[in-house]
């Protein structure tokens, strides 16, 4: 599980996948973005005291060392699904959209359900449409509402130049969900600023969450 590694002050070399457009019509679809590389490149100017008091080998850190997962698509308006295995499962940007797990004949799969900030339309019609289509036992998390603004202010101010904060999610094999903190760190390289661990919400406060009127 990769989750290890996303504390405050580990980098990364990243191209993040591009979101996949298309019509906003609240269907389940399958993530088709290939994953892009995430490598070590080493620590920066702010980091975790826990992450000073070993060498970050100990937890399974190299120099150039690519942390193995799988990329989950944002698909604006519809639901990108992603079976899940070998690897563990990231996906972002967040700003409101829900993470979902869920298993279908025999296959585990998570969720990214597209919410967009600026078309409610599209938000009502993926929202209800994922909440009559998952099936019982589902269950899932809301990476952005993981952080309040102060935490968020908090973090941002231990650099001494100010970075913009980007949520992703994070779902392990073993299924369990990660809010993580990613800061742009010039072109390609990103900087973690922290990563919190998520208690999921049960299928049916799920689904009064996503039927419920905004």
């Amino acid at each position: 599980m990769i989750e290890k590694y996303f504390k405050l002050g580990v980098r990364f070399r990243w191209t993040k996948p591009q979101n996949v457009d298309g019509p906003r019509d609240g269907r389940l679809v399958d993530s088709i973005r290939p994953t892009a590389a995430l490598t070590y490149i080493g620590l920066g100017e702010v980091v975790d005291p826990a992450l000073m008091a070993v060498h970050v080998s100990m937890i399974g850190l190299q120099m150039n060392r690519q942390i193995q997962h799988q990329w989950l698509d944002y698909t604006p308006g519809r639901t990108a699904r992603l079976p899940i295995g070998p690897y563990d499962v990231l996906t972002g940007f967040m700003s409101g959209c829900i993470i979902a797990r869920w298993k279908d004949r025999g296959v585990n799969y998570i969720g990214h359900v597209g919410t967009v900030e600026s078309d409610a339309a599209a938000n009502r019609l993926v929202k209800r449409a994922f909440a009559f289509a998952m099936p019982r036992g589902t269950t899932g998390f809301n990476p952005a509402a993981a952080w309040n603004f102060s935490e968020l202010s908090q973090i941002i101010q231990k650099f001494h130049a100010p970075k913009v904060p980007n949520i992703c999610a994070l779902v392990t094999t073993q299924g369990e969900f990660y809010s993580i903190v990613m800061f742009s760190d010039g072109a390609n390289e990103w900087y973690c600023g922290g990563a919190k661990r998520i208690q999921p919400i049960s299928h049916d406060a799920l689904k009064m969450s996503m039927l419920r009127v905004d």
